[in-house]
């Protein structure tokens, strides 16, 4: 009976103290899904919060919140004090922000989102081509909710390996990595959509150029291995190797790849000139063809196997050289150049202005392992 009397104190303590905790219940908490970023007046920020709606009787699937400080912590507190219930960054997917914004700089935004713990660093980052507020805070009618929307849309393109992964990990890897700038998704708000228009290039945080999805394609080989994937390239017909000789030289002719498998290998060749070998192999499946050419007959395939050769090996020295002139090195080099050159000290200064006169030389192998479907 004794130590009935001495325990029973001990769990009623311990039943006042639970009761005064917080309670973290979807009622009383906004989650935000997704914030974009714009350049304001005076140096300010202007941020746009899309909050996830729990409330059944809501017409909307999500709120929106814009508020105007010098930090993103500032506007934090604003949106706050104009929303029923406690913001909460648990459950952010995505973190936009505005062209002009990106051409400032935008590690110190990035850099926050990071240290806040409740943020996943899988987070996607993307630059908007205008303004993320309007993109946010458009009514769409074929969807509600625009950061579910976006996030979805992103998700699914690193999947199928059309755009490298924008994740505020790699981002900030990369950002942070001396010899490689960070490649972010360009988006657009277009006819009531929202579409993928090409990548944005930075040096350092700051946006620099813009390049198509086609090249991202070619910053993913050059960069990364493809496992998957498909793609569509376009090549000439051609006059001392015509394929189709009943055809103008200048007759485009359209291949669909898929199954790609590739693997790539940047060598430095020789520090002080700064010359680098880019090895490329792929392998890939020819999936369809706009024009009537019988894919029966090696001497075609090995046709269109040299052609592709030649076409990617040209689209990757113009991307390179396009880079170059942007300062940018989205495809790292300068690791590799790190990496070799020992006892360099390279800076991310340097090798900017290092970068645009660097010498790669691309040697691409293409296979076609199969084909498939022809139009």
């Amino acid at each position: 009976m004794k130590r009935f009397f001495l325990v029973t104190p001990f769990f009623f303590s311990l039943l006042i103290l639970s009761s005064c905790a917080e309670t973290s219940t979807l009622e009383k908490i906004g989650m935000i899904t997704t914030v974009g970023y714009d350049k304001g007046e005076d140096e300010k920020i202007d941020t746009t919060t899309l909050i996830l709606e729990t409330d059944p009787q809501s017409m909307d699937s999500t709120n929106v919140i814009s508020s105007r400080s010098l930090t993103s912590k500032g506007a934090r507190i604003e949106s706050n004090l104009k929303s029923p219930k406690k913001l909460a960054s648990g459950q952010l997917r995505v973190a936009l922000y505005g062209e002009d914004l990106a051409k400032d700089g935008l590690i110190n935004l990035a850099d926050t989102l990071s240290r806040d713990h409740s943020i996943s660093d899988l987070t996607f980052l993307a630059i908007v081509e205008g303004s993320a507020g309007d993109l946010l805070k458009h009514k769409y009618s074929q969807f509600s909710d625009a950061g579910q929307y976006v996030y979805k849309e992103i998700e699914q393109n690193i999947k199928g390996e059309v755009i490298p992964s924008p994740t505020l990990h790699e981002t900030l890897h990369d950002y942070y990595s001396i010899g490689v700038d960070p490649l972010l998704p360009l988006l657009k708000l277009e006819d009531d959509m929202i579409n993928i228009t090409g990548m944005a290039i930075l040096k350092g945080d700051k946006m620099v150029g813009r390049i198509s999805p086609s090249d991202s394609f070619y910053v993913k080989l050059v960069s990364d291995r493809f496992k998957a994937g498909n793609f569509e390239i376009t090549f000439k017909n051609g006059e001392k190797e015509a394929l189709m000789p009943s055809l103008p030289a200048s007759t485009d002719i359209a291949i669909a790849l898929d199954t790609i498998k590739s693997k790539s290998k940047i060598e430095l060749k020789d520090q002080n000139s700064l010359a680098f070998n880019l090895n490329i192999h792929i392998n890939a499946r020819l999936q369809e063809i706009n024009r009537d050419i019988d894919l029966k007959n090696n001497e075609n395939l090995e046709l269109i196997e040299k052609k592709l050769r030649k076409k990617i090996t040209k689209e990757i020295e113009d991307l390179i050289a396009y880079s170059q002139s942007k300062s940018s090195d989205v495809f790292g080099f300068g690791e590799e150049y790190r990496t070799k050159a020992i006892h360099s000290n390279l800076t991310d200064d340097e090798w900017h202005d290092m970068f645009k006169d660097i010498k790669v030389k691309v040697n691409t192998d293409f296979v076609i392992i199969r084909t498939g479907v022809v139009e």
